[in-house]
């Protein structure tokens, strides 16, 4: 087996100079970031004039506002229809419709945030698959008292689908 090289330390050595490629390196890299400080200085105050700006335009536009704000009215009708519970309706119908196995298709669901009524039109392959539809969204947790409001036969297709109205109350 072979012993390493042994090491030699010399303390008394004179310091050697550093090489003028380390030195122009050094000099860069502080120029470098003294420009890189100098345009971020900038853009702070540019940041901090776009935030004075902003804080004055909606200072402006909130006095605005306040004296032609919504009225209680309009602000009770937005906060209605932002009450409704659209993703468990949503969820029910659809998972309604996966047990009717592709009979029936939801055309439209129109909510009367007011009321608390949702009004759905669908069309059924049959009499007998629309009800089945109605029949599974009485066992909703989130329909109450789901009805039949009207059905029509389509006559002019040559499937003869059923056009049905249902209407149900829904609750959170």
């Amino acid at each position: 087996m072979k012993l390493p090289a042994p090491v030699c330390l010399d303390f008394v050595a004179a310091p050697r100079q550093a090489p003028l490629a380390g030195g122009l390196l050094l000099a860069v890299g502080i120029g470098a970031a003294i420009a890189v400080g100098v345009m971020f200085d900038g853009q702070v105050n540019e940041r901090n004039r776009l935030d004075a700006e902003l804080n004055a335009t909606t200072a402006t536009r909130g006095q605005r506002l306040s004296t032609t704000g919504p009225s209680s009215d309009e602000a009770a009708k937005v906060e209605a229809e932002l009450s409704i519970p659209w993703s468990q309706l949503l969820s029910e119908l659809e998972s309604a419709g996966k047990d009717s196995a592709a009979t029936v298709s939801l055309l439209q669901v129109e909510p009367d945030p007011g009321k608390h009524i949702v009004r759905i039109t669908a069309e059924a392959k049959s009499l007998p698959a629309a009800l089945a539809y109605l029949q599974r969204l009485q066992q909703s947790k989130v329909l109450r008292y789901p009805m039949l409001e009207s059905h029509e036969l389509k006559k002019d297709d040559p499937e003869h689908p059923v056009r049905v109205k249902l209407a149900a109350e829904w609750h959170t």
